[in-house]
């Protein structure tokens, strides 16, 4: 009797841990299931946000490319025109040397055997002097033909900066894609946000630079002849002239004298049409005379002899610029090349009137806007801002893949929805900058990048030290750009990037 009692106290007690087993296990799947889908939204938004950073970046680094493209154009272009600068040097030099050697042979007539052959120098002095006076109208057309080729290629890389740097972003942004269940889901620009964002940065873009032409070349010419060497800005006498004056100073036991000085050498750019080159040697006569006090003096005159002059013009409208004299007033061999110094060489320059138009940044813009003083820039910068949104469908959560998390228990039936930021869309937008910052020679990573001689640079186009990184959008422009698509508290759900270092890259 015992035994079938033991029996019938096991089977009233069959069937209880099997409940609560079941209903342990629909807990956990709904909790692993809750993991699982708050774990694939996370994911989705991290993806999101890593294809709108992508996206902006892009577009700004485009941007940055294309700024350093004019910048090297246009240092090319001011090389050009340095060139012709260096033609009217060496057409001025030449004449005046040729002078100097007619007159030489001049001089030394006289003297037999000798004048044969500074006769013979001074012949081939003049055949040079007039075949490079010939070549020089075509030697001057290279670099203005040069310029006219630069000058397509920057405004075409320019105009560029107006789609380019949209459509490299929106290329990234759909690169960036995920995909379930045999389907691809591409992130794409917001569409009823994508006409803003073009138009944005656009403005930006078209804001930012400006063609600068006619008498707005001030800036350029201020370049251009700080751009000059040392023969062109300033021609002296010469190693062989100093010495004869050492000479000479010495043979005359520093009484009675004669020295020769370059009143003249350089070549100047005037307005913006106009390259004049101008080179002359006078000679001065130093002779004892006697002071109020008895005491002996020196007494220096200049000597109205014809020496050596020389004088080149190019421009546009065949005249013959200002007097280039270094003394006052003027002396014999500086009027000489003033006013015998050849006929002007007509050069008109890529605009028609001389220097070439050049591009730089616009005038009036803002140093202390959100770009600049988050990457540590002191000069103007521009922003390029992108919005990339993905579609709900992407995040493969149960619902998306047909599971049926709804439980009939009475614990209740959590219904597991995704939290997607945007209705039913992952949405996040992302701002990069394009800004000026050249290392500083105290930067140890910079290397040759930083200048030696500790000057600060401002940006501009002649200098390409353009650069791109992300950069955290300022909360009003940021709520601004929430509030156009429809969800003005999402950017509270958005991380905030930090400031990057200024020593990183």
């Amino acid at each position: 009797m015992r035994p079938q009692k033991f029996f019938s106290e096991q089977r009233q007690q069959c069937g209880q841990a099997i409940v609560w087993f079941l209903a342990t296990i629909a807990a956990c799947c709904c909790a692993f299931a809750l993991v699982y889908n708050v774990g694939q939204v996370a994911n989705e938004k991290e993806k999101t946000t890593n294809a709108a950073d992508a996206s902006a970046l892009s577009g700004a680094l485009v941007e940055a490319r294309i700024l350093n493209f004019e910048a090297y154009t246009n240092r090319a272009m001011v090389a050009n025109e340095v060139t012709v600068a260096q033609f009217v040097s060496l057409d001025s030099w030449l004449r005046y040397d040729n002078e100097m050697l007619q007159y030489i042979a001049l001089y030394t007539t006289p003297i037999p055997y000798l004048d044969d052959i500074t006769q013979a120098v001074a012949d081939a002095s003049q055949e040079a002097i007039d075949g490079f006076d010939e070549a020089l109208p075509t030697m001057l057309k290279v670099p203005e033909y040069t310029n006219y080729a630069l000058e397509l290629a920057r405004t075409a890389v320019n105009d560029a900066g107006y789609a380019a740097p949209e459509l490299i972003a929106e290329e990234i942004a759909r690169e960036n894609s995920s995909s379930f269940d045999g389907q691809d889901y591409q992130a794409n620009l917001v569409p009823a946000f994508t006409p803003l964002m073009v138009q944005l940065n656009y403005d930006t873009w078209k804001a930012f630079t400006d063609d600068y032409s006619g008498d707005q070349r001030t800036n350029a010419a201020s370049v251009m002849e700080n751009s000059r060497d040392v023969f062109t800005a300033k021609r002296g006498a010469g190693e062989l002239i100093d010495d004869l004056n050492t000479v000479l100073k010495l043979l005359g036991a520093g009484l009675v004298y004669p020295n020769f000085v370059k009143t003249s050498g350089s070549t100047q750019l005037k307005g913006f049409n106009h390259w004049e080159g101008q080179d002359s040697l006078d000679m001065t006569l130093t002779t004892p005379s006697f002071c109020l006090s008895s005491i002996v003096c020196e007494s220096t005159n200049w000597v109205p002899a014809p020496i050596g002059y020389g004088r080149s013009d190019a421009d546009s409208d065949d005249s013959t610029g200002d007097n280039l004299c270094n003394v006052s007033p003027s002396t014999f061999n500086c009027t000489m090349a003033w006013q015998d110094g050849g006929e002007p060489v007509s050069w008109s320059g890529t605009s028609g009137d001389g220097i070439p138009n050049l591009r730089d940044l616009a005038q009036n813009l803002s140093k202390t806007d959100p770009c600049s003083k988050n990457n540590f820039s002191d000069s103007p910068s521009l922003r390029f801002v992108s919005a990339v949104q993905k579609a709900g469908a992407a995040t493969a959560t149960t619902q998306r893949l047909g599971m049926n998390t709804d439980i009939a228990a009475p614990e209740g039936s959590p219904n597991l929805k995704d939290n997607l930021q945007n209705g039913d869309n992952m949405t996040s937008i992302s701002q990069a900058c394009t800004f000026f910052l050249r290392p500083d020679k105290t930067d140890k990573k910079a290397g040759l990048l930083a200048r030696q001689d500790g000057v600060h640079e401002y940006a501009s186009l002649y200098n390409p030290y353009w650069q791109a990184r992300l950069t955290a959008p300022d909360d009003g422009f940021k709520q601004k750009l929430y509030v156009l698509i429809g969800s003005p508290g999402l950017d509270s759900m958005t991380p905030q990037p930090t400031s990057p270092d200024p020593q990183s890259d």
